[in-house]
This record gives structure tokens, sequence and C-alpha cells, in this order.
């Protein structure tokens, strides 16, 4: 009976429970969030019915919503989190939500939370690896709509898109924004509530609206 008292590190990736002894407790305190563990298999489907790529242990906690015209591809070992009650986040998640027009282009590397994240391209967005993004975040590479008044719902041709970057190592608190033509350089944090309209430099910390330089990595906060 010891392994359900052993460490488990892929068990604390999937679910936050450090052995099987902690899940089962905690699937006698909150059914629920087992209950989303184990149909994650079946939600997978979702991914292949929508036509996205992606490569081994890929975890789909709840439904994600997919919308997918152009291309998506997710790396190995991806957590892409829609139930409230799935994670350590408790109920600030809501709905992962993926969306590509013909012209656009998601690809997420490895080790990659994405926890209620909402990621829209007409272009391209491009995550790499063991990235942490918080609840309800949201990243896009275009306007949505035009500026002038005039064209807002007309010349969708002319709505100004650019590519958007997240580099190795990143962590991004939950209820920010990353907007069109940012890259978010190596190691660095995005703080919580933050809107990024401008390149973030490697190993910083970034907060605010419109979110500015707070410290280097390492400086005490």
């Amino acid at each position: 009976m010891s392994f359900l008292f052993k460490y488990n590190e892929k068990l604390k990736f999937d679910t936050g429970n450090d052995n099987y002894f902690e899940l089962i407790k905690d699937g006698l305190l909150h059914p629920s969030k087992v209950g989303t563990y184990l149909t994650s298999p079946f939600l997978k489907i979702i991914l292949k019915l929508n036509g996205v790529k992606f490569g081994n242990d890929v975890t789909v906690y709840g439904i994600p919503r997919i919308e997918n015209k152009g291309k998506i591809e997710l790396g190995n070992h991806i957590r892409l989190i829609s139930a409230k009650c799935a994670y350590n986040s408790g109920n600030l998640a809501g709905g992962a939500f993926l969306r590509t027009s013909s012209s656009g282009k998601i690809k997420i590397g490895d080790e990659v939370y994405l926890n209620g994240t909402t990621i829209i391209s007409e272009e391209e967005v491009v995550l790499g690896n063991r990235i942490m993004i918080g609840a309800n975040t949201i990243i896009l590479d275009t306007n949505t709509h035009n500026v002038p008044y005039k064209d807002r719902l007309r010349r969708w041709d002319k709505i100004i898109r650019k590519p958007v970057k997240v580099e190795d190592d990143v962590w991004i608190g939950a209820n920010c924004f990353i907007l069109k033509g940012v890259t978010v350089g190596r190691g660095s944090v995005i703080g919580a509530g933050s809107v990024v309209n401008n390149d973030v430099k490697p190993f910083s910390i970034y907060a605010g609206n419109p979110a500015v330089f707070v410290k280097s990595i390492g400086e005490e906060i």
C-alpha cells in the first residue's frame, strides 16, 4: 500500500495531488474534480474533430471551445483546462477557447498550462515551452475590428494583424491581455490583470495597464 503515499510527479502535474492517497481523499471531498480527470481521455476527441494536432500526454479538463479554420498544434504534456473544479485555481477559470481564421496559426510547445485561456489568431500565435498561463487570460494577434468608426463593422480585410510570441519559461498571471505584435521574453512574469501591448524583456516582471517594467527576475519583490 506504500505506493498510495509515494510522491508521483506526473500525478502532481495532472491533478495537483502529491500522491494517490491525496487524490482519493480529494475525490471523496470533491467528486467533480476526479470526474473531470477521468473523462479527459474522451474529451480529446473534441480536439481531433476540430483538426487540432497534438503530441503525447495532453490532458483536457472540461469542454474547451475550438473554432479551427487554420492550424492549431499542441506539443507534449499540455494541460487544457476549462473546468472550474479541475485544478488549484479553484473557481477562477472559465472555459478555454482556441480560434483560428483561415490564415491563423496557433502553435504551442511542451509543458504548457492553458487555464481557461482564450487564444485568437488571424496571423500567428506561438507559445514556447514550460509556460504557465493563469485563469481567463486572452492572447490575440488581431484588433478584431478596425479602429476608424466607419470601418468597424466592415472592411474585415483591413484589420491590423501582427504575430504574437511567448518565449520559454514564461508565467502569465490571471485575467491578462496579450495584444497583437507582442513578444514576451523568456523567463518573464506578467502580473495578474495586466494589458501587454509592447514587448517584454527576458527575465523581467511586468504589470499594469498598460504593462510596464517592474523588476528584473531575481530582485526582491
